[in-house]
């Protein structure tokens, strides 16, 4: 509802607002709204001339009807768009989720090390490319550090990805976890580069 709202109020800021002021006088003197047409003279002028102010006021109120017709199929054009890619997305980040390599996985184990949304991550490691392309993983700042292992940023994985995860592999990111299972993807399939930047944070305390 408040997106509509927006909408509505972007009708009046995207249109000339030149044609509101001419429908809006055109209209005030056609109807003698207010007595304004006695009060500006409009009434001594010739019929011929009334004839065009009414015309100009026609022309202008439909013009300004279709302009708001099109600006409102457009916004709902839009939310039909932005929900069907929406949920595309949704079912790609779900299918990616079930096929997550053992790499992926540890990677996304970090951020349940952590116990943060945000973490440091290595941002051209093939696994964290991978994360963020499939929208499992989103830059969080703009903020880059370097490291051994190139540019180090700062990356989200959202609470609601969390639980997606803790709800696909339990034994691994719920608080029924295998402690076998942690060890083997800890350190047996974490990337190189994940832990250059990991030891480059905890030596410089970011």
């Amino acid at each position: 509802m408040e997106n509509l709202f927006k909408a509505i109020l972007d009708i009046f800021r995207t249109h000339n607002i030149l044609l509101y002021v001419v429908c809006i006088v055109a209209g005030l003197l056609s109807y003698n709204v207010m007595g304004v047409a006695d009060l500006t003279g409009y009434n001594e002028i010739k019929a011929e001339y009334k004839n065009y102010i009414g015309l100009i006021f026609l022309v202008s109120a439909i013009t300004i009807i279709v302009l708001c017709i099109k600006s409102i199929i457009t916004f709902f054009h839009n939310v039909f768009v932005s929900s069907r890619d929406q949920k595309r997305l949704a079912k790609l980040i779900d299918v990616k989720i079930t096929n997550l390599t053992n790499q992926e996985k540890a990677v996304l184990l970090q951020f349940f090390i952590q116990q943060s949304e945000t973490i440091w991550l290595p941002f051209r490691g093939q696994e964290v490319v991978e994360l963020l392309n499939a929208g499992i993983l989103s830059l969080a700042s703009n903020t880059a550090r370097m490291t051994r292992a190139g540019e180090a940023a700062m990356l989200k994985l959202p609470n609601e990805m969390m639980q997606k995860l803790a709800q696909t592999y339990p034994d691994i990111y719920s608080n029924k976890y295998k402690k076998e299972l942690l060890d083997e993807l800890i350190y047996n399939h974490t990337p190189e580069s994940v832990r250059v930047v990991n030891e480059n944070r905890n030596l410089f305390g970011y």
